[in-house]
């Protein structure tokens, strides 16, 4: 699970700022909140970010999404930048490290993670471990000019056989400037490195608009339990879909350049790439490529209506509006949300893009119904919504805005922050009327003059 998050000078965020999923003393949507006893924590299960656009909401999910991938890229080489995004509208701040660090709760334990970069180097990068209410120092290397430092209690707590001591000693040696030593390590099976490894590869997933978690089509052909939840999930949402399908169609008939095709083909008959391929088609339609039996098929991602006589209609994904596929492509991602035993913290960049506001909040009152304060599962997300800003959906500690300042930096405060918000207050309203942050100060838009207007024509 993720309890705190923080990151500094990096795009919007100049100074530090810190998120925390920890729950406040608030008695409100108590039997939902994670308790950790041994770590004497309460962690929350959703997140809802509310912010003006430019304000840095999407900073928030790009720092998380770099933090990551420097964590499990691979193939690293010594002469590849880290292509951080530093704060830019202070020329002090170009020249600094961005900073990035996570408190988590990995299989019952609490470890702190952190690293400083810039540009060319990792300047900083220590993980601790809680222990007896203190974090002791799994390890930790700084870099000062050309020289690197690792502590010399580094590695001690992990008590490490032999043979694994002498790896990691050696890999820190080995590790290249440019690269974080967590992910250098990772798949090496070296206990507490691998699980945190681990937690950012596969427990932390990250969606925005133009990412897809586990594709409809990809999921409708290994989960059979996933067809029977989509179906009902597109009933429910008063789509009129009856039916979605991988449609088998001839190779020949895929419409997508014929110079794609045939590389998928030949990737697929060469054993290049795995069994599936999903692609999309320039007018949206969406394939799948496979591999069975030692032929190559394909298949084309379909709805079906029935008309006023009860006889299935097809239609091509590319026929249903972006709302409707914007939920199909969300499925997957609340399917395993509602899972008992996923554990995942799902951030969701603009989780009501294309969405009715009622829809948006059904979907996020079936996560909710389906945690208790055993369930592990975290959803992070941004929204445009004031509908969802309801202390009958969300607790107080559970909002938080994003601000752009009068500079252009970005600052984050929590809705319990704010003093004098009671738990039956309307926070629309208040929200709306500016009472608290992450409402952008828009004025009037200009009315084009009329010699303007004449130069246009």
């Amino acid at each position: 699970m993720l309890i705190n998050f923080r990151v500094e000078n990096f795009r919007s965020f100049r100074g530090e700022i810190e998120f925390t999923a920890l729950a406040t003393a608030e008695r409100q949507h108590r039997e939902r909140v994670f308790h950790h006893a041994p770590g004497k924590l309460s962690v929350l299960p959703i997140t809802a970010f509310y912010g003006g656009n430019s304000s840095g909401k999407s900073s928030l999910y790009l720092a998380l999404k770099f933090a990551r991938h420097l964590i499990v890229r691979g193939g690293v080489k010594p002469e590849d930048r880290i292509a951080r995004e530093p704060f830019r509208l202070d020329p002090a701040c170009m020249l600094a490290p961005s900073r990035f660090g996570f408190d988590l709760l990995i299989d019952g334990r609490q470890v702190r993670y952190g690293f400083t970069v810039t540009h060319e180097h990792v300047i900083e990068e220590s993980l601790e471990l809680l222990k007896a209410d203190t974090y002791r120092p799994v390890f930790r290397r700084t870099r000062s000019g050309s020289k690197l430092e690792w502590d010399p209690t580094s590695f001690k707590i992990l008590k490490l056989e032999s043979e694994q001591d002498e790896f990691v000693r050696f890999k820190g040696r080995d590790t290249l400037a440019n690269e974080l030593f967590l992910g250098a390590v990772r798949g090496r099976n070296i206990p507490l490195l691998e699980e945190v490894g681990d937690w950012f590869k596969n427990q932390l997933v990250l969606i925005d608009p133009h990412t897809e978690f586990r594709p409809a089509e990809f999921n409708l052909s290994q989960i059979k339990a996933f067809r029977s939840y989509c179906l009902d999930s597109l009933a429910r949402a008063d789509t009129g879909i009856s039916q979605i399908t991988n449609e088998p169609v001839p190779l020949d008939a895929v419409r997508i350049p014929k110079e794609i095709a045939n590389k998928i083909i030949n990737d697929l008959e060469s054993g290049k790439e795995n069994n599936v391929i999903l692609m999309r088609g320039p007018d949206r339609t969406r394939y799948m490529f496979t591999r069975e039996d030692g032929v190559t098929k394909a298949y084309k991602l379909t709805t079906s209506r029935k008309d006023s006589a009860g006889n299935p209609v097809l239609f091509d994904i590319a026929d249903e509006s972006e709302g409707t596929e914007r939920l199909i492509d969300l499925l997957p991602a609340f399917y395993e949300l509602t899972a008992p035993d996923t554990g995942k913290v799902f951030f969701i960049d603009e989780l009501d893009r294309s969405l009715h506001t009622h829809l948006t909040r059904k979907l996020i009152e079936a996560f909710l119904a389906s945690r208790t304060s055993e369930s592990r599962t975290q959803l992070l997300f941004t929204t445009h919504d004031p509908l969802l800003l309801d202390q009958e959906l969300l607790r107080r500690d559970e909002v938080w805005f994003i601000t752009k300042q009068s500079d252009g930096h970005s600052s984050l405060t929590a809705l319990s922050d704010f003093k004098g918000v009671r738990n039956d207050k309307d926070i629309r309203k208040s929200y709306l009327l500016g009472r608290f942050d992450g409402l952008p100060a828009v004025r009037s838009f200009p009315t084009p003059s009329p010699e303007l207007a004449s130069a246009v024509e």
